[in-house]
């Protein structure tokens, strides 16, 4: 019901009301209860729905399926490609082999060629060179499109490998972020050169943007790259800027329309890495009122968690509560996010669990993160657990939650036992918890703990560092000792 509901609310009123005809006409039937349920409720489960329409599940299954194809056709017809003319007339092409005036074909052809290399058709012009071709097979004209029909292959080949490169790029480097593993960083690395590779064969606008943006999250987010970032400054904002000149160059591009607002988005998490805030906040201001919208994007999910890790940051260095959750409530409304996606999903989460700790309301922040785990099996992911589980045991030490504080740190304690020392932070921090917990007197748990501090900051750098976007600073010891909690 869930999916169904946040798929419905997507739809204008009038889309809706289009539905509702198409599915009921004016009846208040069965497919009128759920569709109406669905849109105005945010309580009823699918159990709930099944006894009100009084339906067994198979039957019930059955029904939310049409709905939902219903659901889909309409959706599909929001999605216009700025191309649509000339796809259509690329559709009429092969035809034109059998047309009675061989001149006039080649002639329309000829025109079609230029509109499509004026909008970077490369694929469609695959079809034009092939026709000319053999609509010149018997003139002095052939081996010249025949040649061009074969590059246009070559290149468009090249161009698919990438996009394809490009989307199994952000899908490893979210897993390696989720178990910041070196095998996983092969991974994405082996990807990155071999994009590097493809791009070197063309000179390709095309190309040159997705090995960038490739290049530039690599850069932002592998922890031996980001100690270099600030020395690039000027080289990316080169990259940065032609990039944003190809965009306006190709307004009718598909891919480019959709990913324009990377630009933005790649400017501030590079200022914000490099802790350049004031130019950071100006590309923020840009970028946070649309996220909403991207967001119900799911192939931008990627580049929107990112964004959302960014805030964190922002909120890090100016410690300004209200820009860090004033969407917070859209994004509810437009986020769906399944539990294939790993990396999407618990990133969200802990997001949120986030803004609830820096908002004081450890509850929910422990809620949250709980929440995640119930969803997602994180046995793949043992850092990002250890991690999650770290926020959690924090919150409820500050709730004085003694009890399921020492269920997360027993639970935490078999899982980096057999990891050796690469998990001595954790240890230490551990140690911060059951200092917190003990019963003895406030003054001595706060002098241990600041004297625990050291060492733990110490321990906790490189790739498998634990609890990156917490402070904690003195008036967080007093919360997590103080015998009397809020």
């Amino acid at each position: 019901m869930d999916i169904l509901r946040k798929t419905i609310k997507k739809l204008t009123d009038a889309e809706y009301q289009a539905l509702i005809h198409e599915v009921s006409g004016k009846k208040r039937n069965k497919p009128f209860m759920v569709l109406e349920a669905a849109r105005n409720s945010n309580n009823i489960d699918d159990t709930e729905m099944m006894e009100t329409l009084q339906v067994n599940p198979s039957a019930y299954y059955t029904l939310k399926s049409r709905l939902n194809s219903k659901i889909a056709s309409v959706l599909s017809q929001k999605v216009e490609s700025p191309v649509k003319g000339l796809m259509d007339e690329v559709i009429k092409v092969p035809a034109c082999l059998y047309a009675e005036n061989r001149e006039f074909s080649i002639r329309a052809l000829v025109e079609l060629e230029k509109q499509l290399k004026e909008y970077d058709m490369s694929n469609e012009l695959i079809t034009v060179y092939k026709t000319l071709a053999q609509l010149n097979l018997f003139t002095d004209d052939y081996e010249y499109y025949d040649k061009l029909y074969n590059k246009h292959v070559a290149y468009a080949l090249a161009v698919s490998k990438a996009e394809q490169l490009f989307f199994k790029f952000i899908k490893h480097l979210g897993n390696y972020l989720l178990t910041k593993e070196h095998e996983d960083l092969e991974k994405v690395i082996i990807i990155k050169r071999e994009m590097e590779n493809i791009c070197e064969l063309y000179e390709s606008h095309r190309l040159y943007v997705l090995f960038n943006i490739v290049r530039i999250y690599y850069m932002c987010n592998v922890p031996d790259k980001r100690e270099s970032l600030k020395v690039h400054e000027l080289e990316i904002e080169t990259v940065l800027n032609r990039i944003a000149e190809t965009f306006d160059k190709y307004p009718n591009d598909n891919f480019y329309t959709n990913v324009k607002p990377l630009v933005d988005a790649l400017y501030f998490e590079y200022f914000q890495k490099i802790g350049n805030q004031v130019r950071a906040d100006f590309y923020f201001e840009k970028l946070d009122k649309s996220i909403p919208d991207l967001f119900g994007k799911p192939a931008m999910a990627f580049f929107n968690i990112q964004f959302l890790n960014c805030k964190i940051e922002k909120f890090l260095a100016d410690g300004n509560i209200d820009a860090l959750t004033a969407i917070n409530n859209e994004l509810e409304k437009s986020v769906d996010f399944s539990e294939k996606e790993a990396y999407h999903l618990v990133s969200y989460k802990r997001y949120h669990a986030l803004c609830k700790y820096y908002q004081k309301d450890f509850h929910g922040s422990a809620k949250t993160i709980n929440d995640a785990r119930n969803r997602l099996s994180m046995k793949s992911y043992l850092h990002t657990d250890v991690d999650n589980k770290l926020l959690q045991a924090l919150n409820y030490c500050i709730m004085g939650e003694d009890g399921l504080c020492m269920q997360i740190i027993s639970s935490l304690k078999r899982q980096i036992a057999e990891e050796g020392t690469e998990y001595n932070n954790v240890d230490i921090f551990i140690k911060i918890l059951k200092t917190a917990l003990k019963p003895c007197e406030f003054r001595k748990k706060v002098k241990r703990i600041s004297d625990l501090m050291p060492q733990f900051e110490l321990a906790n750098k490189g790739s498998k560092k634990v609890l990156e976007h917490i402070r904690i600073d003195e008036v967080v010891i007093r919360k997590m000792t103080n015998p009397i909690k809020e």
